[in-house]
């Protein structure tokens, strides 16, 4: 089981980023043929990606559910990305061109992306009581001190009234004595 940072943390990363979402969707169960060949694909191209660093990925994490099949990728740049995804020695390319061969417009198997280009500063995210999650995964974290305590500050905004969560009327006191210690570490 991961370590659980129980601490008010944040992403820590420069530069821009990219994160792609990325997924299928069975809509035909008895088609096994044709949804099988695509939901085995996914998990190869991430085992791919993962063995080499250099191609740009920094994390990805899968979630499936009844029908559907999601990733969520962060990528170092969109260039980075796309030579990966158009690349014909690597995994993806050749499972694109099978899918459209075999399954084309039928119906029987959807797949879906959506790709996000987010620049350096225009992000913020929190991490309270979890292990390494997320883009904090992907690039590590830092404590959300000083101006990255609120939202506003960790986008780099001037929050004029820089209210602490204690002016917020959000009392902190479980846990406060364990974070302290972690933070000492």
């Amino acid at each position: 089981m991961s370590r659980v940072l129980t601490n008010y943390m944040t992403a820590d990363i420069e530069g821009d980023f990219v994160v792609l979402l990325t997924g299928m969707r069975i809509n035909k169960f008895w088609k096994v043929w044709k949804w099988l060949p695509v939901f085995i694909a996914m998990p190869r191209m991430n085992h791919e990606l993962a063995k080499d660093p250099e191609l740009g990925l920094l994390h990805y994490r899968n979630h499936v559910g009844f029908r559907e099949m999601m990733v969520v990728q962060y990528w170092r740049s969109f260039e980075k990305l796309h030579a990966w995804a158009t690349d014909p020695e690597r995994q993806h390319l050749p499972a694109w061109r099978k899918l459209n061969r075999d399954v084309g417009l039928n119906g029987d198997v959807g797949t879906w992306h959506e790709t996000y280009v987010v620049k350096q500063g225009q992000f913020e995210c929190l991490y309270v009581n979890m292990p390494l999650h997320g883009l904090g995964k992907a690039v590590g974290v830092v404590e959300a001190r000083g101006a990255r305590r609120t939202a506003k500050g960790r986008l780099g905004k001037r929050d004029v009234a820089n209210k602490h969560p204690k002016e917020l009327n959000v009392e902190v006191t479980a846990g406060v004595e364990s974070a302290e210690r972690e933070t000492a570490k």
